[in-house]
């Protein structure tokens, strides 16, 4: 029993070793480590590998965020009667979206109004006995005092006049805020509250977004800030969705962030289809040119973790394991294993 536990550890390491030893070409004629010759055929497809010069691309973190986006909140203290709209919702400028009980600020705007009209009528009562005391004064039919009386009342009820219109008006203010408004042509994002909640000022209720209004901002090392402008055009690589779009900058915040050496950077977007503020992406923004090594990805055959090639040379084949660096297209960059002028086969067949 005891030889069955550990010959069963013992053959596994056995066998990965042998794996491993094929792979390095153990069990081939004997060259350079990690190589293996073979007689090649020169109908063989082939490629040269050359140095070429590219653009360096730095790709940078960065996040979508809205230009244009709000947070509805109520202004005074009522109950909320309806909320005419959920989260995901497309609504246009001037929607009615919030509903909040108005029926006593209904009341109150009655009663001020009442208040007015009342201080209007006394007020021309007032006038009419001034302008009738002023005439008997100049006539010597009434004393100094009687003038004086009429004129302090005609001022009184013009003040009681002022402040029950000022009373009325702020009564249809508060009830012109009972009903709350899309202030743009948007989209719902968040619904905070629900009917039957008491609202009170500062609450939020409603956040919306104009997705027409969406863009890229993400912190640019500042050696690389300083050489941007507004206008110049960019590429955004959205992760999720698979997709790079076109970008042109439209601010960079002329501040520093003194703990990152960083700038702001803000590019704007077209519309899209799926995209939402908050998501991550990539701003993609040329930095120079560099010389790389590349090669077509049809000559780079890999098995699990490793990358290889067909080294053609003296009309023999040698199998050579690369590390590879970033793709684009068809091509990928490869970061050593290989030498400029070194000739590829397509196949080792």
């Amino acid at each position: 029993m005891n030889i069955k536990k550990w010959a069963i550890p013992v053959v596994t390491v056995a066998g990965l070793l042998v794996v491993v030893a094929w792979m390095a070409g153990v069990f081939t004629s004997q060259v350079a480590p990690g190589l293996m010759e073979r007689p090649t055929d020169k109908a063989i497809s082939s490629y040269t590998v050359q140095t070429i010069t590219q653009p360096r691309l730095e790709s940078i973190p960065a996040g979508i965020k809205a230009r244009e986006a709000t947070l509805l909140s109520s202004q005074i203290l009522a109950r909320i009667e309806k909320i005419h709209v959920r989260a995901g919702d497309k609504v246009t400028k001037g929607q009615l979206l919030v509903t909040l009980e108005s029926e006593s600020l209904k009341a109150q705007l009655a009663q001020a109004i009442a208040m007015e009209d009342a201080s209007q009528a006394m007020l021309t009562e007032a006038k009419a006995n001034f302008e009738r005391s002023q005439t008997l004064k100049e006539k010597g039919l009434v004393s100094q005092s009687v003038l004086d009386n009429a004129v302090a009342s005609f001022r009184r009820y013009g003040s009681e006049l002022v402040a029950a219109t000022e009373r009325k008006q702020a009564a249809q203010t508060g009830l012109e805020y009972s009903k709350i408004h899309s202030p743009f042509t948007g989209v719902v994002v968040e619904r905070s509250a629900e009917p039957g909640n008491m609202a009170s000022p500062g609450q939020l209720l409603l956040s919306l977004y104009d997705p027409l209004t969406l863009q890229i901002e993400a912190d640019v090392r500042e050696s690389l800030a300083t050489q941007l402008n507004i206008g110049r055009r960019i590429k955004v690589k959205i992760e999720s969705l698979g997709k790079e779009i076109n970008a042109t900058i439209v601010e960079i915040v002329p501040a520093a962030d003194p703990n990152a050496r960083s700038f702001l950077v803000k590019a704007g977007i077209e519309f899209y289809p799926n995209l939402k503020p908050g998501m991550f992406a990539r701003m993609i923004i040329e930095d120079g040119t560099q010389d790389i090594l590349s090669i077509p990805v049809d000559y780079v055959k890999s098995y699990g973790q490793l990358d290889m090639v067909w080294l053609l040379k003296d009309g023999n084949l040698s199998r050579r394991f690369v590390r590879l660096g970033k793709s684009q297209l068809n091509q990928v960059e490869i970061v050593s294993g290989l030498n400029s002028g070194d000739t590829l086969s397509l196949s080792a067949n």
